[in-house]
């Protein structure tokens, strides 16, 4: 071989590792003038990062502005840890508490949030939900469980990285960055190839259905509750042959305690919470966030908690047979509106939505329509459709006497969903929130989906 053509053989070669070096791990749907995307579809093969709900914390200022981008900053210091940068970042989603006024600052988050990534040198942003929540902990504390997804071309420190820090794991796909303190980590890496699984939100089982409604030893206190939940999650995920030290991440949504004043009794979550994680039968800590709601109805119940884990291996008890997406396998009654959870098989490229909501006023129904159908818009611009969905959550605002129209959700729910013509019933979690960025705006919905 002529050392001209050992010479052009070996700058194709270079050539070509560059352009596979710079191929891009996600694609990002919506203008480039948008504030967020509507959509990201993340490259099977590239590590992700799940940080744990943060915030500005302890002196922060009294404003939104203020309170948000310092709650950026955290962020991205936060992934900085595990390599990666804000351009990484493929969806993030913010709690937002009311003021001293009752009401929420959406216009200083949006400003916050635009300097924030305009200053990091972005060229995307990523998907985003903004909620309102009714507490963040500490009066004056305004924006808070700030969490976020991150993936890049293979970050060769990603998994050294996390090594490092000796931190405990029991599950070689995971990657955890934090300290040993602590309940849960900063955040918790993937590596490529992982078979993930998504829990339905699984609420706590009635302790006493006899009892009458509102008493509060239906449900139980808080801890009564947790203990309740979390044994049924872990039932769930032996279901399909994982335990709690394959959890990736945890979401729990806490409501009002109503026999004691509608306080959240969150420190009650986490002294249950204890009993199953970071302890000596599982040292394992998830990356987590806790997220209050303003109620969930008059029954007592107060816990609603959803789960995402990685199998270890191969996942040998799932069989992917599912004949809407390959990709997926759903588990759940037959009866049942939505999965009790879905796998995923490794190597599938996956698509995170931003929030979604209605383009018109009207009631539950009317507003869930149409927030499905722009939804159905956005996962079409991106070759997918509702048989592509692991997991939905949908954000519902309470009616002015409290009480929530989940009848007209479910039947615009039930238009696009568990239908003969399209059969497919995804993971979902219906959580009431404080408000929503749209006046007047009464739903708001966001799916994860798989390529098929």
């Amino acid at each position: 071989m002529s050392l001209l053509l050992r010479s052009l053989l070996l700058a194709l070669a270079l050539q070509s590792a560059a352009a596979s070096a710079a191929t891009p791990a996600m694609t990002v749907y919506g203008e480039a003038t948008s504030r967020f995307a509507r959509g990201v579809t993340v490259s099977a093969g590239a590590p992700m990062y799940f940080t744990s709900g943060s915030g500005a914390g302890a002196n922060a200022p009294a404003d939104m502005r203020g309170q948000a981008l310092l709650a950026l900053e955290k962020l991205k210091q936060s992934v900085a840890a595990a390599g990666f940068t804000p351009q990484d970042m493929v969806f993030v989603r913010a709690c937002l508490a009311p003021g001293a006024d009752g009401k929420v600052d959406y216009a200083g988050w949006n400003e916050a949030w635009t300097e924030f990534f305009k200053t990091s040198g972005n060229t995307r942003n990523p998907a985003r939900t903004t909620l309102g929540v009714p507490t963040l902990g500490r009066p004056g504390i305004l924006i808070g469980e700030i969490e976020c997804v991150c993936v890049a071309p293979l970050v060769p420190s990603f998994a050294a990285g996390s090594e490092k820090l000796g931190l405990p794991t029991f599950n070689p796909k995971l990657k955890p960055y934090g300290v040993k303190e602590g309940r849960f980590y900063a955040g918790m890496g993937v590596m490529p190839g992982s078979a993930l699984y998504w829990t339905a939100g699984i609420p706590a089982p009635m302790q006493k259905p006899d009892a009458p409604a509102g008493d509060p030893e239906k449900y139980g206190d808080i801890k009564v509750q947790t203990r309740a939940t979390l044994k049924r999650l872990q039932e769930n995920l032996a279901s399909v042959g994982l335990t709690f030290k394959d959890v990736v991440y945890l979401h729990a949504w806490v409501g009002p305690d109503k026999a004691h004043g509608g306080a959240f009794d969150i420190a009650g979550w986490n002294a249950a919470y204890d009993d199953f994680f970071n302890n000596a039968d599982n040292p394992h800590k998830p990356a987590r966030a806790t997220i209050t709601t303003p109620t969930f109805g008059n029954s007592g119940l107060m816990l609603e908690v959803e789960i995402i884990a990685a199998f270890p291996g191969s996942p040998d008890k799932v069989k992917f047979d599912s004949t809407t997406n390959p990709n997926l396998k759903a588990y759940g009654t037959a009866a049942a509106p939505i999965s009790s959870g879905v796998a995923v098989k490794s190597g599938t490229p996956l698509y995170w939505s931003a929030g979604v909501g209605p383009t018109i006023d009207g009631n539950m129904k009317t507003q869930a329509l149409s927030a499905l159908e722009l939804l159905q818009k956005r996962l079409t611009e991106a070759g997918l459709g509702y048989k592509d969905v692991i997991f939905l959550r949908a954000y519902v605002v309470p009616e002015a006497d409290g009480n929530i129209d989940r009848a007209g959700w479910t039947e615009a729910y039930q238009t696009y969903f568990n239908r003969p013509d399209q059969p497919h019933k995804p993971a979902r979690t219906t959580i009431a929130v404080q408000s929503l960025p749209r006046p007047g705006g009464k739903i708001e919905v966001e799916v994860i989906a798989a390529a098929p």
